[in-house]
Formats: structure tokens, C-alpha cells, sequence
């Protein structure tokens, strides 16, 4: 570029110079078209950023990209910012899944993001679901200009996209570092610090944003210390499960507990899966842990029984990536045939999501043999996602779980009591139980109970606990209607 604005500076004085001469043709020439290529070159000078919007780059490119932007903005004293796009899992409306929908699906959403940037900026593919977008040299690129920028680009995303008739639906999670917050002023450093802001906001969930700074850096650098230890963690018994009571709200009694897993990390202390699962899944250990989990949990059944207390039911977490796997269900019921546990006594906790994704075959096939093989099947976090009536139906659900955001301050918030109202209502025209998570009070607890939810789990009544805490706690629960529950001291640990 900077060798044809030079060329383009020659044109007045190559035509003074033939005017002098007279040579009017030649200086009329030069006038008429010192214009055209002053276009052209504008024009050039703005279309490599359009034209990377749909290519997809290695990384290497994009840092250069990014260097080249911080060395213009040094030039003309300008500022930029770096977005990393990563699209999270689409939700179908109808349908099934094929091969090249995901494809489609970026290269629309591309477009659309392209779109709603200005001309300068540069949008670029980077995996098979990201995008990295890299703002033109500009005034300001603080939070506030680029939060603005966040929200168009969010919008763009989340049109409904259209594939042969069906609708699918898709979020996207940012992570953000202008060049006031890189850690250095290179192209390297304002990736890597956008690529960990992004690794956290996934972490929040679909949709989350996230900005660079000094703490989201030691999360990360904790991510990779855990990344070198999983194998000795998994082997030593490091990471094992907690137990969350159940209750029933009408009766007071134990309904079953949750297992959930903590990492007893010998430095860094309990984790909770927060801050260690996403390194777990990258590492590819989610079957391992999985296992480990299921084991620790069918001990705990048994040992429950020899302390004579009554579990009905022990809820363990399986995620998307076990199952994946076409063995899941021979592996889970091998395990129990082993430790001579019925599967009535073992709830399947799986993600609304999952039920959106009834075209995987062996999503499908592994659930349908579980719920066959006698195993529960419970709906976590319902209300979060976009299930349907007919993939609950479908799936064969037992029990599906209300979010605790529907939960929170329900006693005073006629808005909730009616949605949860209606969660309740299809529940029993489905012949489904339900139970409510995050009961922190017990006017929530009571307000769930008069509205007829059977079920009730939280820290208000207990928080996740050890095993060892577990006996002792369901020995001290008290007996009688659930009125009692509004007398119960809160206990366990985290």
C-alpha cells in the first residue's frame, strides 16, 4: 500500500511537467485518470480485511494480521481490539443433524458477523467453529466501544439460520483483548490473552463474554498446571465424588443425593468441576472420570444400605462426550451387575441439550438401552435450553430438574411461581416428576411445596458433602412432614 500512494503523489507533477511541454493530451490524460487510480487505491487499500472474512486462517496469519493492525495504529496513533468468536452448539428447532450442517452454519454465521462490522475490519475463520475478528485502527477501544461491538456481533449470531427447511438456532461466546489490556503490544500476546478470556467465558456457559485481565491469565495458567497432573489425580483417587441431598418436600424424607465431583488437589485444594472439567474434556479423560464417579457412587449405595438408611436413588452426571461413546451403556450397566446394584437405584442426569440432539444415533441408541436396562433418566437445568414436549416424550425423561434460576426468590416473584407453575403442570400431564434445584430459603422451599413440586435440592437444605459426612447428616434428618425441613440447619461443605 504504501508503495502506490507513493506512485499516486508523481501524477500532479508528471502533469506539470507535460503541460510545460505541451503535451495538453497527455496532462489532460494524467487528470482524467490520476482519479480512477486514487479510487482503485482506495478501494485496494480497504478490501484485504473484506476479503479474509470468509477464508479461513491459520494462526500464524492471523497473528500477522494482527501485528500488521498494531503497527498502522503506532503509525496513526490509533488503538485496536481483538474478538475471539467461538459458536456453541446449535439448537434445532426440527430435524436432524447431517455432516455439512456445521459448515453451512459457520459460513452463514460469518457472513452475517462480516456484515455487521465496518468495511475495515477484518473477520477470519479459525477452526471449524470460531472466528477471529480484528477491529480496523480506531479512536477508542475500550470495554464500553467494544461491548457495543459484542452486542451486534451477538446479534448477528443469533438469527434463526435456515438449512433445508430447518431452523437451527446458535449463541456464541467472546473473548475480548484490546491493546490497553495485553499483557504486550504483539500480535501473539493479544491472541493467547483473547484465547483465554474466550476459554473462560466458555466455562460460564452459552453466550457468556469475557473480558482480558490479570485473573482470567492465573486461571488459565492453573488450567495448564491441572492439564499435567489428570493422570495422577484419576489413578491416585484425587478427584472423587461429593454428595447433594434430595428431598422429598412432601413427606421430609431423603429422596437420593447427586453425585458430584471434586478434585482433592494436594496444593491447590478442593476444586469444584468449574474450575477442573474443561481441562478434564480437553484432555479427552471425561470416560475416565465418568467411571471413576460411577464407581465411588455405587460403593457409596452400598455402604448407605449397611448403615440401614434408606437411599432410593443416587444421580450421576454424565456429559455429552460420554455419550458419544456406543459402549456407554454396556460399560454403566457392567458396572453395576458387578457391585449387584439394580438400575431403579441410578439416575442418568443429562443436559436439556442433550435431547436436542436426537439425530445422533448413538446418543439415541445409549439412552434407549439404559432407560430399557430399568435406569432413570433425569433432565438437568430444564428450562435453560429449547426442548420440546415431544424430545421429553421421546427420550423416555423420569424426572426433570428445574433450573435454579427459575427457583431463586420464587416466594416473592409471581413471574417465577408462574412459570414454574406451567413447568409443573406439563410435568403431570407427561407423568413426570419434578424437582427444584438451588432451594436456598425456606420460604422458597415452602412456596415449591404448596405449588405442588415433589422434589427439592439445594444449599438451603444441604450442601454437597463428603461420604463420610453423609451418613452421619442422614441419621440426623428429621422425620415427620416437610414442615421440618424449615427447622433444618443447613450442613456439608461446598
Amino acid at each position: 500500500m504504501r508503495g502506490r500512494t507513493d506512485w499516486m503523489m508523481l501524477f500532479p507533477a508528471v502533469a506539470a511537467v507535460a503541460w510545460t511541454f505541451g503535451q495538453d493530451a497527455v496532462a489532460m490524460a494524467l487528470v482524467l485518470v490520476l482519479p480512477v487510480f486514487l479510487a482503485l487505491d482506495r478501494r485496494t487499500a480497504a478490501s484485504p480485511p473484506g476479503a479474509m472474512m470468509d477464508r479461513r486462517m491459520s494462526r500464524a496469519a492471523v497473528q500477522r494480521l494482527v501485528e500488521d493492525t498494531l503497527q498502522d495504529c503506532a503509525r496513526r496513533d490509533r488503538t485496536t481490539a481483538v474478538l475471539h468468536v467461538q459458536v456453541d452448539d446449535p439448537h434445532f428447532a426440527d430435524g436432524d443433524w447431517t455432516a455439512d450442517m456445521g459448515e453451512r452454519i459457520m459460513d452463514r454465521v460469518t457472513q452475517r458477523v462480516s456484515s455487521a462490522m465496518r468495511g475495515q475490519d477484518a473477520v477470519t475463520r479459525v477452526g471449524d467453529d470460531g472466528m477471529v475478528v480484528v477491529l480496523a485502527p480506531t479512536r477508542r477501544a475500550d470495554l464500553d466501544v467494544v461491548m457495543n461491538i459484542v452486542d451486534r456481533i451477538q446479534s448477528a449470531v443469533a438469527e434463526p439460520v435456515s438449512l433445508d427447511g430447518r431452523a437451527v438456532r446458535v449463541q456464541c461466546s467472546i473473548g475480548i483483548c484490546s491493546e490497553a489490556m495485553a499483557p504486550a503490544r504483539t500480535g501473539a500476546a493479544m491472541l493467547a490473552a483473547a484465547d483465554c478470556a474466550l476459554r473462560i467465558a466458555r466455562r460460564q456457559g452459552d453466550g457468556a463474554v469475557r473480558a482480558f485481565n490479570p485473573t482470567i491469565r492465573s486461571q488459565v495458567e492453573t488450567d495448564h498446571r491441572l492439564a499435567g497432573c489428570i493422570e495422577d489425580a484419576l489413578a491416585g483417587g484425587e478427584i472423587r465424588p461429593w454428595f447433594q441431598p434430595q428431598i422429598d418436600s412432601r413427606t421430609g424424607q431423603l429422596a437420593g443425593f447427586e453425585a458430584l465431583a471434586r478434585w482433592h488437589h494436594p496444593e491447590l485444594g478442593v476444586l469444584t468441576p468449574g474450575q477442573f472439567l474443561p481441562t478434564i474434556t480437553s484432555a479427552g479423560r471425561s470416560a475416565d472420570l465418568g467411571e471413576q464417579i460411577l464407581k465411588a457412587s455405587l460403593e457409596a449405595l452400598i455402604e448407605w444400605d449397611r448403615a440401614g438408611l434408606d437411599v432410593p436413588c443416587v444421580g450421576i452426571n454424565v456429559s455429552l462426550e460420554q455419550l458419544a461413546d456406543p459402549r456407554l451403556a454396556e460399560r454403566i450397566i457392567w458396572q453395576l451387575d458387578r457391585y449387584d446394584v439394580q438400575p431403579p437405584r441410578v439416575a442418568i442426569e443429562i443436559l436439556e441439550t442433550v435431547t436436542l440432539r436426537d439425530g445422533d444415533e448413538t446418543i439415541t441408541r445409549n439412552l434407549a438401552a439404559l432407560r430399557k436396562a430399568g435406569f432413570r433418566l433425569d433432565l438437568d437445568d430444564f428450562g435453560t435450553g429449547a426442548a420440546s414436549i415431544a424430545h421429553i416424550a421421546r427420550f423416555g425423561v423420569h424426572r426433570i430438574k428445574i433450573d435454579r434460576s427459575f427457583v431463586e426468590g420464587i416466594d416473592g416473584d409471581s413471574a417465577r411461581r408462574t412459570v414454574v407453575g406451567a413447568i409443573l403442570g406439563l410435568a403431570r400431564s407427561l407423568d413426570i416428576e419434578t424437582l427444584a434445584e438451588g432451594v436456598e430459603t425456606p420460604e422458597e422451599q415452602a412456596t415449591l411445596t404448596e405449588m405442588g413440586c415433589p422434589h427439592v435440592q439445594g444449599f438451603g437444605i444441604a450442601r454437597p458433602m463428603p461420604f463420610a459426612e453423609t451418613i452421619p447428616w442422614a441419621l440426623a434428618l428429621p422425620s415427620g412432614p416437610a414442615e421440618s425441613l424449615r427447622l433444618m440447619r443447613p450442613q456439608g461443605s461446598a
